[in-house]
């Protein structure tokens, strides 16, 4: 029996919380990378920023999807037989079989136009990449977008890697300066949620550019960051901030390169 629709409601993104910052040239490659591939994984080290870029990508491009564009939060399932149950409940389908088969969801999806997020599919990567395989080659019409700290390793598979966000460049410490900086204007704009008027003036420009510094641009250690400031204060968060960067910053330095993806690479291999 075919899988049937417990609500009828147009996609399921998440309500944004928190404001989109920085990444416009990144997010404009990437919107055009995926208008032109059927399956894009992007790929990056945890806390860099891959599943909110996806979910602006997905939210800014969804007119491009008749059947909406749906968010599959695969962080929670630490079981990868239950990958496509995760879809199932993200389309709001009840599979009346109970089997939650990757064939009867093909089946559903064969003659629809969705896009797909599949979030966070490191843990579950020979499911996600099974899953992703099975569909693309059942539904002619189904485009996916992963998140994943590696490529699922699909035929047609093109690859973005997320970068930090940039910092300031060198010899400039000018509060125009800092603030010409991706990693500078997240960090202040996250900070003046928490401590009302917070602004980069010349009085703490060298403070903010240390501390962003320290985390490597990483977006998720900045937010935690600007989070600590209403407690500690701008000079104990600078002098507290070292010991966050040797935490946050290892296996990141591969990632820096700026606030935009690098350049898309294609994957022939075929998934298992």
């Amino acid at each position: 029996m075919a899988p049937t629709r417990a609500n009828e409601h147009a996609g399921n993104l998440p309500v944004e919380l928190t404001s989109f910052v920085g990444r416009r040239q990144g997010l404009a490659d990437l919107k055009r990378a995926l208008a032109s591939t059927r399956l894009l994984t992007l790929t990056g080290a945890g806390g860099v920023g891959k599943t909110k870029l996806a979910l602006r990508a997905g939210r800014e491009s969804a007119r491009q999807y008749p059947d909406d564009v749906w968010f599959v939060e695969l962080a929670p399932i630490q079981d990868p037989e239950l990958v496509p149950q995760a879809v199932f409940t993200a389309f709001g389908l009840q599979d009346h079989s109970s089997s939650w088969a990757v064939s009867t969801l093909a089946g559903y999806l064969a003659d629809k136009r969705p896009l797909l997020i599949l979030d966070n599919c490191e843990h579950v990567h020979e499911a996600a990449a099974a899953l992703a395989g099975t569909l693309l080659r059942a539904c002619p019409d189904v485009r996916i977008l992963a998140t994943s700290r590696q490529a699922l390793g699909v035929t047609g598979e093109v690859v973005v890697d997320v970068p930090t966000l940039s910092l300031p460049e060198d010899g400039d410490a000018s509060p125009e300066a800092l603030l010409r900086s991706d990693a500078v204007a997240l960090f202040v704009e996250r900070a003046s949620a928490v401590q009302q008027g917070f602004a980069v003036d010349a009085t703490n420009a060298a403070a903010i550019l240390r501390i962003c510094s320290h985390v490597d641009g990483i977006p998720l250690a900045l937010e935690l960051a600007a989070v600590r400031l209403k407690s500690l204060g701008l000079d104990a968060l600078d002098r507290d901030s070292l010991p966050v960067s040797g935490r946050w910053a290892r296996g990141t330095a591969a990632s820096r390169s700026g606030s935009r993806p690098s350049r898309a690479r294609s994957t022939g291999a075929t998934s298992s």
